[in-house]
């Protein structure tokens, strides 16, 4: 089964730029399972459970992998590449893990998704400012329905590198506290094509790129109301031409872009713009 499902770890960047504002606020999962809230027969259990993953597994994942509900792919040394990395393994709650529920019922899917992005904030390091430009994300697995219904309740962490909007990169050597080492410019955010128009693309610095993103502006906090679309791009463009200029320590004769969130980025919790460099390195 299929669903748009990485985990909007900080309103960072995950899927294609829109021409509103620059956030990687990723889809909620969406499940059609029954109601989790509903009592069922409990079932007798004629299988053992599968074996939860460990901790410090590296696999090679596909983008196409983390559309999945499910990935038993083996691990391998994570002295070779890889593009995914298990960072923690938790445990879904009673109260949305029981007998009859689908793995892909909304309560289960969000529980999975929230304790995934609680220990991936406190094990990547950073602020939230650092955590929305970086194109490392978090991805999450749960056992296949067999699986679950046998009682495997455990969640599968896993950290994944956006290369591009189709593609995973190699993911670094060390990776808890890894936006606290001053070390992440090779997987920052770029743009292909000016971000505020459509056809641009996200990428890793990495890639060919003619944009990257400087700075991630809070523009309000998570109950405040959405100020506006004329006085977000206004203000804020007036703010990041001011930090490009602080940056290069002149007063014009550069390019910039100024990405914002639209009112449904804003009422899906995306806080932040983007204040981008015209740059090719």
């Amino acid at each position: 089964m299929r669903r748009l499902r990485i985990v909007a770890a900080c309103a960072g960047f995950a899927l294609a730029l829109t021409s509103c504002g620059g956030g990687s606020t990723t889809p909620e999962a969406k499940g059609t399972g029954p109601d989790p809230t509903s009592k069922s027969q409990p079932t007798t259990r004629t299988v053992a459970p599968p074996a939860a993953p460990s901790v410090g597994d590296c696999r090679v994942l596909s983008y196409a992998d983390i559309s999945l509900y499910s990935n038993d792919s083996k691990s391998q040394p994570c002295s070779k590449p890889h593009t995914a990395f298990t960072f923690a393994v938790e445990q879904l709650p009673d109260d949305v893990a029981f007998d009859g529920v689908q793995i892909e019922n909304d309560a289960v899917q969000s529980k999975a998704a929230s304790a995934c992005q609680d220990a991936y904030v406190a094990y990547i390091g950073g602020g939230t400012a650092e955590r929305a430009l970086t194109r490392l994300t978090v991805t999450y697995f749960v056992p296949k329905q067999a699986g679950f219904d046998a009682g495997a309740h455990w969640v599968r962490c896993d950290i994944v590198a956006l290369k591009s909007d189709s593609s995973l990169a190699d993911l670094p050597p060390q990776l808890e506290g890894f936006l606290d080492s001053g070390k992440t410019s090779d997987y920052d955010v770029c743009s292909r094509g000016d971000p505020s128009a459509s056809g641009s693309s996200l990428v890793m610095c990495t890639q060919d790129h003619t944009y990257r993103a400087i700075a991630a502006i809070r523009l309000g906090e998570s109950h405040a109301t959405y100020p506006g679309e004329q006085a977000t791009l206004s203000q804020g463009k007036q703010d990041c031409k001011q930090m490009i200029s602080d940056l290069l320590g002149v007063s014009g004769g550069f390019t910039f872009s100024w990405t914002y969130p639209s009112t449904s980025d804003w009422s899906a919790g995306q806080r932040f713009g983007y204040c981008w460099n015209e740059s090719t390195t």
